[in-house]
Formats: structure tokens, sequence, C-alpha cells
């Protein structure tokens, strides 16, 4: 049995890390990688900050947060702290919007994660709506690549996600709208046929590609890779707007979500194309939470907005780029 000492130490050590403030700036260092950051972020100052995390370590006995020049980084010890307290302060974020749905209440806050493309293309309309409609409720946001956000999902930094990644374990996907990557050029690159190119005609050409982790560029890679399809090489910009600015300069061609691309195409900026004989490159946008956790009500009602959002980018889309393709035959 524990001593009644070893009982003493695991309750003080508990006591001090049963505080909001401190779970909150453990949670924050690991996010933004400094202490000053940190304690900004959740609006204390440093001195408070540095006595907070002192706090901590000295009930811990051992060091959580290691400083350096570049910033301060959590320790083994501090991500697994971090990680329970950020699971900790979302179930209390939880019980206070199911205590304020009981009162007919529209509040809470929403941490939301979303890769790229959903992120950056069909967020910010949505985001609008929402708060038009429902001011009183606080939606964080953290866009990075699909691999990442379910990372975060996973150790409960974030609740929700919006990702076009395929199913992953600890991970409860909801398909929410269906995306195709398709290629686009500068228009007058490439020898088109009814918007479709041979894949000989591509050898003479750069890909230009994602970063490592984005779940478009995986799928489009394992695609051409099947097909057999090659090019003249390979240069990896990151993000989808620097692809289409080189794009736009007749330097590479580049496969790309259709949502990405609308307007650029509507625009006459970009002409999409197809590869023939290859199959649509399709994939699902999904609405992600870790595996058995229900959404919470404002959760809920945010995925509503989305939805009905979604069916707005989605007719856009089909306008300037043409729909996805119902059968995913050869092209």
């Amino acid at each position: 049995m524990p001593s009644i000492a070893s009982d003493d130490i695991r309750a003080t050590f508990l006591r001090e890390l049963w505080d909001t403030t401190r779970m909150r700036l453990l949670v924050e260092i690991g996010r933004r990688g400094s202490l000053s950051g940190a304690a900004d972020a959740i609006g204390i100052g440093q001195p408070s900050a540095s006595q907070h995390l002192k706090l901590l370590e000295t009930a811990a006995g051992q060091r959580l947060v290691e400083r350096s020049r570049r910033g301060s980084r959590l320790t083994e010890a501090g991500e697994i702290l971090a990680s329970h307290a950020s699971r900790a302060l979302a179930a209390l974020s939880s019980a206070e919007e199911e205590l304020g749905a009981l009162s007919g209440l529209q509040t809470g806050t929403i941490h939301l994660g979303a890769s790229t493309v959903p992120g950056v293309y069909l967020l910010p309309e949505t985001l609008g709506c929402f708060r038009r409609d429902f001011p009183a409720v606080v939606v964080e946001v953290e866009i990075a690549s699909s691999d990442e956000i379910l990372h975060r999902l996973r150790t409960g930094r974030v609740r929700l996600a919006l990702v076009g990644a395929p199913a992953a374990e600890g991970v409860e996907l909801r398909p929410l709208i269906d995306d195709e990557l398709v290629g686009v050029a500068r228009p007058g690159t490439l020898p088109l046929e009814d918007g479709v190119v041979a894949p000989s005609a591509l050898e003479s050409h750069l890909l230009l590609s994602r970063e490592p982790g984005s779940a478009s560029q995986s799928l489009v890679d394992s695609t051409l890779a099947r097909a057999g399809i090659r090019f003249a090489g390979r240069m990896e910009l990151g993000a989808s707007e620097a692809i289409k600015r080189v794009v736009r300069e007749g330097l590479g061609v580049a496969l790309l979500s259709r949502f990405a691309v609308a307007e650029e195409v509507e625009r006459g900026e970009l002409e999409r194309f197809r590869i023939a004989g290859v199959p649509p490159i399709t994939r699902p946008l999904s609405v992600a939470t870790a595996a058995g956790r229900e959404l919470s009500p404002a959760e809920s009602t945010f995925v509503g907005t989305l939805t009905r959002c979604c069916a707005t980018s989605t007719s856009f889309a089909d306008a300037c780029v043409g729909p996805v393709p119902d059968n995913p035959g050869s092209r």
C-alpha cells in the first residue's frame, strides 16, 4: 500500500495541477513555444506565469519546461501533463456548455482544428455566419496539415476537426462533402482535349506539391504512382496559395482541391484538367472527433451551420470547375 507520505505528495501535486490557470498555461506553452506567449494567451503577466510553473514543477518533482534562446518547450513529463490538462479543460468546457443548454443559453467555446483546404477555403464563410447567429459562442481555430490536426484531436488539444484525411485509429469521421483534386495549369500550357491531357504531355513539366503530412498530397502521390505518371521533377511549396502563384507563372502544374482553385478557374487565370486514363481523384471532407465522443450543443450547432455554408461553396465550385463525378471511372 502507498505510504501516507506518498499519498500526501500525490494530493499536493493534484491540488497544484487542479487549477485552470496552470492547466491552460501548460497547454499554451506547448502550443506557442514560449512562456511569455503562453502568459499573453491566458491573460496573465510573465512573473505570475513563472510562479505558476515553479509551483507545478515543485509539486511534480521534475522539470516540465525546458527554456532556451529560441523559446520554451515541454519536456516529456510536461507533454504528458499538458495532454491530460487539455482533456480536463475540454471536459470542463463541455460541462459548461451542457449547463448552458439546460438554461436555454447558447454559450461556450469550440476548440476547432482544420486541415488546410477546409480551413482556408470553407471555414471563413462559416465562421462569419456562425458569429452572426451565435455571438456568445467563441470558436478557437487551429489550421495545420491533416496529420498534425488528427494528432491534436487525439491528444485533446482540439475537440472538433475538419479534415480530408482517411480513417485513423481513435478518430471518428462524419463525411460532410465530397472534394475532387483537379489538375491546374497556366492557360495554354498543356495540349488539352475537352479538358483532358495525355500522360505523356506531362513528362516535360514540373509537379508542384503540398507539404508532407498533407492528406490531399498523399492521395495525389499514390494515384499518380499507381498510374505510372511521370513528371520532369517536383517542387514542394507547401501552401496551396503559393502553388497557384507559381502555376500562374507557367513554371509547373499541380493537382489541388477544386475548392482551392475555383475562383482562379472562374477568372481564367488557371486552366483545369484531368489526366487521360486516370480516375478522378476524389475524397470526402469530414468532421472528425475523438472516437466515442458526442458533440456538445455548440459543436452540433456549428456543424449545422458548416453544412449549410458548404452547400453554397459546393455550388460555386460546381459552376467554376465542374461537379465531383458520381462514377469515379477513367476519363
